[in-house]
């Protein structure tokens, strides 16, 4: 308030909160003259901050505790404004660091069990990977305007996973960086050219009994950036992602056990 904006009515007003004051007793204790100690009191009792009453021949000044109250109740008014502003910067904060300090994305993760050898289910998914995959949906040539026909692996650490369009064109997927037949494969995974780097695909091939366990990891959706990533993890993750592909290569597994 206005009305204790100057240090000396301040200190005024802060003294007679040890009980009432008269001018000449303020006067004496403050490096300021009764007319100038009058002039503060004015103020302040204009404010409401303090009243008078006469006592004998002398006129004694204290604290309003009315006024006091209202200036209390008018300062928390800014206090539980400053307080909901402070929580708010600071969940904000809280997040914004939660979030810088996130460098991951959680891997997803799906498996099949299919009713063949290992060593067939491992032949299936990569040298017959061009039976089963879903060219019309996964596939470059989708967005090109063009039509996949096939898909291939090529059989080696370092070798290419590619799609071949009508034309006879080739559109790279990936490359291979494992291969260890019958039990494991991972292919570094370049299928979205915009990407700026590339997912990571690890297929591990499991025996159980006469059966075989696929299990599958896709990984490293944080080297699109977090945003990106996050949001190709979500399709990639879906029935209509890894849950068809899986779903198809089940199918061709079955059909030739």
């Amino acid at each position: 308030m206005d009305a204790l904006g100057d240090p000396t009515r301040r200190e005024i007003f802060e003294r007679l909160q040890s009980g009432p004051r008269a001018v000449g007793e303020l006067a004496r204790e403050l490096p300021v003259s009764r007319p100038a100690v009058s002039q503060h009191l004015k103020v302040l009792k204009d404010a409401g901050l303090v009243r008078d009453q006469a006592q004998g021949t002398r006129r004694l000044y204290q604290v309003d505790p009315a006024g006091l109250a209202a200036l209390r109740s008018y300062l928390e008014t800014f206090w539980d404004v400053a307080l909901s502003d402070f929580r708010a910067a600071a969940e904000h904060e809280r997040e914004e660091r939660r979030m810088s300090t996130q460098t991951t994305i959680e891997p997803i993760t799906r498996s099949v069990t299919v009713q063949c050898p290992v060593d067939q289910a491992f032949e299936v998914y990569t040298g017959g990977i061009g039976r089963w995959w879903p060219l019309e949906t996964h596939a470059i040539a989708v967005g090109s305007g063009g039509k996949a026909v096939n898909a291939v692996i090529e059989p080696r650490a370092g070798g290419r996973m590619y799609e071949v369009q009508e034309d006879g064109k080739e559109a790279p997927w990936g490359t291979v960086d494992v291969w260890e037949p019958p039990h494991r494969l991972v292919i570094a995974w370049h299928v979205n050219p915009e990407a700026p780097a590339p997912t990571e695909i690890e297929v591990r091939f499991i025996a159980d009994g006469d059966a075989t366990r696929v299990e599958v990891e896709h990984r490293g959706w944080e080297r699109l950036g977090m945003e990106r990533g996050r949001a190709a993890r979500e399709d990639y993750g879906s029935d209509e992602g890894w849950g068809m592909v899986l779903s198809r290569y089940a199918e061709e597994a079955g059909a030739t056990g």
